[in-house]
């Protein structure tokens, strides 16, 4: 309860913060809802930016970042009276829709989805929470415990833009990350509400309403509105930065062009693919503005100039911390401390092998001629031209191991995409259709050029959500059996999508509720179980090497991803013995290591060469296995020994 509390207080003042702002700059919307999205998603970068300072200079205690929001407030307040009848106004026109509108069985639909995902989103992280346990709820809980925003040396993804990485820090530093999860959710519903807005003011009000059904009952969009990743702020931005480009289309006015800027650097500041959309709108500055090319140009510019003002400070924290503002991408250009050759290379194969198509192994594909390594796997020519069937037919291939079901019940785009686009081909689209499928032709074209992941596509499909719709109405209104089966496709799925969704999260809702603690919500699961028996037996200051295993997230001790295709914190060229190896551990501060042996070689009788040193140094008593209870395996959990 204590969490929802702080959740909506950090809310309630990043929105009187992000509207003082748009006045400020004089970009705030005349519209509730435009301007409260706008107003929103600023505030909360706002927050972010300056969590981020005064993490920099060691300042994360909870009573700075208490004064922090309580001066933001007060910078606020002169907007709160204009914010509270928006959001009255708001209510009104929503509940309006829930009981009075033709549309309201869609809404209704939208409200339970965005209903039972808050009941994920309060329950506490699992293990099937996998980023979030990895990185980004991992990293906010490391910076609330050092107390300072440092480089994560051992996890590359550190030095990506974590706008909302900073909310989840703020959450650990006021000791409730319980609310850290639920910012990810309130920027799927900014999302959903973005692509309803879309379709209402740029087409109609109903291809907005089966937008938002659209892209709230899409399996991966709903399934992250649970847990404490960062794609649904990506995409919330992205359809506002989409959305008011559009509008500056429609009425030719510049200042929506700059808001459009933004909400892009917004984007591009959550994620760095965020930073393809930036080219992308920007291109469109020069492409269809009916202008001389000196003022395209400009306005392009400034358009980018405003953008990276935004997003820019995580770039620039990159740059000086590694020496690479894309840091680990583009090696080859500008390097990257603790990095190389071999792991860029490494790291582009491995986000190859996602989609439709075999990878041939690592050594032939060092060995291939530029064009076949090129086209090869996912990337074959068939491959790229079936990648919208095979998506939407075969989940798995297009994300990380689960079983069939799970990969299409969490992370698969659904069957409403491919069914409801192709329509578009049957009738002349109105220019913001076509805006939208020309905004989303490079964006996929990138999808599939660089990681075929699914969930790395949902930014980029919703800014195609509006025309979905707008196909979906347009069928109905050419043919009564068109109509039928149109709307007998969208119940069914609605059906289908609500169901699967409460497979998974009716078993959170005693957690969610308070019904049961985290401790006995997590227990039987082995990576709870061996992190909680890591914590109650070694001293505060151990330090862990994990090999297999990246969810750092529940250990209360520090630790480090050992696995060498991570980093070059450990140097595997003097550790290929296992003094040499434990040598390596101790300059570190190493004192344990846990190995989840379902993901890591076998120490006796694998090939490898790190596994086997690991196991010879059990058995010359340099390691000491723990008596850890059965419930930690496959977890195996070590201790160095004494130093002689």
């Amino acid at each position: 309860m204590l969490g929802a509390i702080t959740f909506l207080a950090v809310l309630f003042v990043a929105f009187m913060l992000g509207t003082q702002a748009l006045r400020l700059i004089r970009l705030s919307p005349d519209d509730d809802a435009e301007r409260g999205l706008a107003a929103l998603v600023l505030g909360l970068v706002i927050l972010s930016l300056l969590v981020l300072a005064l993490g920099l200079i060691g300042g994360l205690t909870w009573w700075a970042l208490a004064h922090m929001l309580l001066l933001c407030a007060l910078v606020g307040l002169r907007t709160l009276d204009d914010c509270l009848r928006s959001l009255g106004r708001l209510a009104a026109v929503l509940w309006w829709e829930l009981s009075r509108s033709p549309l309201k069985a869609v809404y209704w639909v939208i409200v339970l989805v965005v209903a039972a995902q808050l009941v994920a989103a309060l329950a506490p992280p699992s293990p099937a929470d996998f980023d979030g346990l990895a990185e980004h709820l991992a990293q906010a809980k490391q910076y609330a415990r050092d107390g300072r925003v440092h480089p994560l040396w051992y996890d590359h993804h550190s030095q990506f833009p974590a706008t909302v990485q900073m909310l989840y820090t703020m959450a650990h530093v006021f000791g409730r990350p319980g609310a850290a999860k639920l910012f990810h959710w309130v920027f799927g519903v900014m999302a959903i509400g973005a692509t309803v807005l879309a379709g209402r003011r740029l087409l109609v009000p109903a291809a907005g309403a089966y937008a938002g059904l659209i892209l709230a009952t899409t399996p991966g969009f709903a399934w992250l509105m649970g847990v404490g990743y960062v794609d649904l702020a990506t995409t919330a931005c992205a359809v506002l930065a989409f959305y008011f480009f559009a509008r500056s289309l429609q009425e030719e006015q510049t200042w929506l062009l700059y808001l459009s800027a933004l909400m892009a650097g917004a984007a591009a500041g959550t994620k760095m693919q965020g930073l393809t959309l930036l080219g992308v709108l920007a291109a469109g500055v020069l492409i269809t503005r009916r202008q001389r090319l000196v003022v395209a140009v400009r306005r392009a510019a400034a358009y980018v100039g405003i953008a990276l003002l935004v997003c820019g400070p995580w770039y620039v924290k990159s740059y000086l911390w590694t020496g690479n503002p894309v840091y680990p991408f583009a090696y080859d250009i500008f390097g990257g401390k603790l990095w190389s050759a071999d792991r860029a290379l490494h790291y582009r194969y491995s986000q190859r092998q996602y989609g439709k198509g075999e990878m041939p192994p690592l050594r032939q594909f060092r060995q291939m001629p530029p064009l076949r390594k090129t086209f090869c796997g996912p990337r074959a020519p068939q491959n790229l031209l079936l990648a919208p069937i095979n998506l939407t037919l075969d989940p798995p291939a297009f994300t990380v191991p689960l079983g069939s079901f799970w990969a299409f019940a969490s992370d698969s785009v659904g069957p409403l995409w491919l069914a409801l686009l192709p329509l578009l081909l049957l009738c002349r689209r109105p220019p913001p259709v076509r805006w939208m499928l020309w905004a989303l032709l490079p964006l996929w074209l990138w999808w599939l050029w660089s990681m075929q992941l699914t969930r790395y596509l949902l930014p980029s499909l919703a800014l195609a959500a509006p025309a979905a719709g707008w196909a979906a109405i347009e069928a109905e209104r050419r043919s009564r059996i068109l109509a039928t089966v149109v709307r007998s496709v969208l119940a069914a799925w609605s059906v289908v999508a609500m169901g699967i969704m409460l497979m998974y999260v009716l078993p959170q809702a005693p957690a969610a509720f308070g019904l049961v603690g985290p401790d006995a919500y997590l227990a039987g699961h082995a990576l709870y179980e061996a992190s909680k028996f890591i914590n109650g037996g070694t001293q505060p200051d151990a330090k862990v090497a994990l090999y297999g295993e990246p969810r750092g997230y529940y250990l209360d001790r520090d630790y480090l991803w050992a696995d060498p295709g991570h980093s070059a914190l450990i140097d595997y060229n003097c550790a290929r013995t296992p003094e040499g190896l434990v040598s390596e551990w101790r300059r570190l501060g190493v004192t344990h290591v846990m190995i989840n042996r379902a993901q890591f070689p076998d120490l006796r009788r694998s090939n490898d060469p790190l596994a086997l040193t690991i196991g010879e140094a059990v058995e010359e008593d340099l390691l000491q296995r723990l008596a850890a209870p059965a419930t930690v395996r496959p977890y195996l959990v070590l201790r160095l020994a004494e130093a002689k």
